[in-house]
C-alpha cells in the first residue's frame, strides 16, 4: 500500500553569510568588489532553495501538498502531516471509514490534545466519497442544501455531520457560521458526538466545518477538537445553570437540554474558545485546492 507522507515544521531559520574582503586604499573598487560578492551570494541563495521549503509568513506557515495549500496560524500548531489515503472498504476501517482514495493533513502539537480523534483536514472526492459512503452523502446533501439556500437557518437538523464519525449523533451546532475558502464555500460549526444523550462537556466537543469546492469536486471535511467556555464536566453537567435531565426518555427535557447549552455558547465570543474560533477561521480561508 503505497503512502506519501511529508511534514512541515513551523519554525524559524536563520541563515548567516559572511563576506569579507581586505581593505584597500580604493574605495571605488572596494564597493565594486562588495557589491559584487553580494549579488553572487544572493544568486546562491536563490539557486539552491529547495522548491519544497515550506514558506514561512509573519501570521503562520503555508501547508503545500499535492493541489491543496493552506495556512495555519502561528498559535494554532507547530507542523502538519500530509499523505495521501489509499481507498478503504468495510473489510479494512468498517463502515464509517468507507472512502476513496483522499488527501489528509494531522496538525502536529495542536491543543487541546485528543489521541483519539486528532486535528484533521481532509480533502476527499466529493462524489466518489458520497458513492460509496452513506453518511457522506448525507452530509453532502446538506451542505448542499445550505450552500444553495443562503437564506437557510443554521440549526442541527439542516446542517451537515461530520461523514467519518458515521452513527454518532450530532447533539448540537453552535456558532454555526457560513464560511469561504479561495475556491469554495462551506460552514462551520462547533458540536459534540455520541451515541447517547450524553451531557455537553468543556472537553467533549470539536470545530467542524464542510465546505465544498465551487465545480463541485472535492469536499473538505475539518474536525478539530475545542475547549469550550463552559464548566460542565461528566461529574457536573449542570454547572452552567442548564439541567441535564436525570431521565434521559424525556425528549422534552432533553431538546431544553441541548438548546439551552447551544444558547450559551452562541453567546459566547470566539475568542473564548480555545483555540480561537477566529484564527481556525482564518485557516479555513486560506484553503486553496487546484
Amino acid at each position: 500500500m503505497n503512502k506519501k507522507a511529508i511534514t512541515v515544521i513551523l519554525g524559524s531559520a536563520l541563515m548567516i553569510f559572511a563576506c569579507g574582503y581586505q581593505p584597500s586604499t580604493d574605495t571605488s573598487s572596494d564597493q565594486s568588489a562588495l557589491e559584487t560578492i553580494v549579488a553572487s551570494t544572493l544568486q546562491a541563495m536563490t539557486q539552491q532553495a529547495p522548491a519544497s521549503t515550506p514558506q514561512q509568513e509573519s501570521s503562520g506557515i503555508t501547508a503545500s501538498y499535492q493541489n491543496v495549500s493552506f495556512v495555519i496560524p502561528e498559535s494554532i500548531a507547530e507542523a502538519v502531516d500530509a499523505k495521501t489515503v489509499p481507498a478503504v472498504d468495510e473489510t479494512q476501517g468498517g463502515p464509517w471509514g468507507v472512502a476513496p482514495e483522499y488527501i489528509e493533513f494531522v496538525l502536529v502539537n495542536y491543543q487541546p490534545r485528543d489521541d483519539f480523534l486528532p486535528p484533521v483536514v481532509r480533502i476527499y472526492p466529493a462524489q466518489e466519497y458520497a458513492a460509496v459512503n452513506p453518511w457522506a452523502q448525507s452530509s453532502l446533501t446538506k451542505l448542499q442544501g445550505v450552500l444553495a439556500s443562503p437564506s437557510m437557518l443554521l440549526t442541527n437538523e439542516n446542517l451537515p455531520t461530520i461523514p467519518f464519525n458515521g452513527a454518532a449523533a450530532q447533539q448540537y451546532a453552535a456558532q454555526a457560521k457560513r464560511i469561504s475558502f479561495s475556491n469554495g464555500n462551506g460552514v462551520r460549526m462547533i458540536s459534540q458526538y455520541a451515541q447517547y444523550p450524553a451531557p455537553i462537556t468543556k472537553s467533549s466537543s470539536f470545530f467542524h466545518y464542510e465546505g465544498l469546492t465551487n465545480d463541485g469536486k472535492y469536499l473538505v471535511a475539518i474536525m478539530f477538537p475545542v475547549t469550550l467556555p463552559i464548566q460542565s464536566t461528566f461529574e457536573n453537567p449542570s454547572a452552567d445553570g442548564v439541567a441535564y435531565p436525570n431521565d434521559l426518555a424525556d425528549t422534552n427535557a432533553l431538546t431544553a437540554y441541548f438548546q439551552g447549552v447551544t444558547d450559551l455558547l452562541n453567546a459566547a465570543s470566539p475568542e473564548s474558545y480555545q483555540p480561537n474560533l477566529n484564527l481556525l477561521d482564518e485557516l479555513i480561508q486560506s484553503i486553496q485546492i487546484k
